[in-house]
C-alpha cells in the first residue's frame, strides 16, 4: 500500500501529524469475514 506521512515542524520540534493510506477499501465485510478476522486475531493472542 502506498502511504503518505504528514510531518510538521514548530519551534518546539518536529513530529508526525498523521499517515494517509492511499487506497479505498475493497468492500464491506460479510459475517463470515468478520468471524474469520476475529478467529485470526484470537490465534495471535489478541483478546476481543
Amino acid at each position: 500500500n502506498p502511504v503518505e506521512v504528514v510531518l510538521a515542524e514548530t519551534d518546539q520540534g518536529r513530529g508526525v501529524m498523521g499517515v494517509i493510506d492511499g487506497f479505498k477499501s475493497k468492500g464491506i465485510e460479510t459475517e463470515n469475514d468478520v468471524e474469520a478476522r476475529k478467529t485470526l486475531l484470537r490465534r495471535f493472542g489478541y483478546k476481543l
